[in-house]
């Protein structure tokens, strides 16, 4: 009798030290303006979806309001050494319905309202951000260009959380260095 409460001890002591072990403590909501304005230029190391267009996708920040709560970015498709055709996509970006929500608009286009969605920043090297863009959703992994050798851990490790699959976008042979 003695080996059974030994063992019941036993398998509720590393059931509870598992729950602890697993268990993430909540965090506070991207602030989707904020991180906005920490990233005036990103490369998308990774996305969720193949899609051979995003192969050395990167943005570049050209108008951020952070008081109205407007921004715009440039997606340059088809980066520098890219199999695929090089094209600009202007993504127009005002608050969402949270405030690590983003409502945007593509290439001017005000009949066709999108919602971003911001799992993740730091706010200094990257953000994981899902990104309803061509009939997809991509949770996209992006970072700042002075990391595109050395992502750190924690970005790497919040993409994963936040995101089913990882299919790598960018290689630093095959795109070239970014500004």
């Amino acid at each position: 009798m003695g080996w059974l409460d030994i063992g019941t001890c036993m398998t509720l002591a590393v059931l509870v030290t598992g729950s602890i072990v697993t268990h993430h403590p909540p965090r506070e909501p991207t602030d989707g303006f904020r991180m906005i304005g920490a990233f005036p230029h990103v490369v998308a190391i990774s996305s969720s979806n193949n899609d051979t267009s995003f192969k050395c996708l990167a943005a570049t920040r050209t108008h951020f309001d952070l008081e109205a709560k407007r921004a715009a970015y440039v997606w340059h498709l088809g980066g520098s050494r890219a199999a695929t055709a090089k094209r600009n996509v202007t993504f127009d970006i005002e608050a969402g319905n949270a405030p690590d929500q983003t409502t945007y608009f593509i290439d001017n286009d005000r009949t066709h309202p999108y919602t971003a969605y911001y799992n993740y920043t730091d706010y200094e090297n990257c953000m994981v951000a899902t990104v309803p863009y061509n009939n997809h959703d991509h949770c996209l992994l992006w970072v700042k260009p002075a990391v595109t050798r050395a992502v750190p851990r924690h970005c790497l490790d919040q993409y994963e959380e936040a995101c089913d699959v990882r299919v790598p976008q960018y290689d630093n042979d095959l795109c070239g260095q970014q500004e």
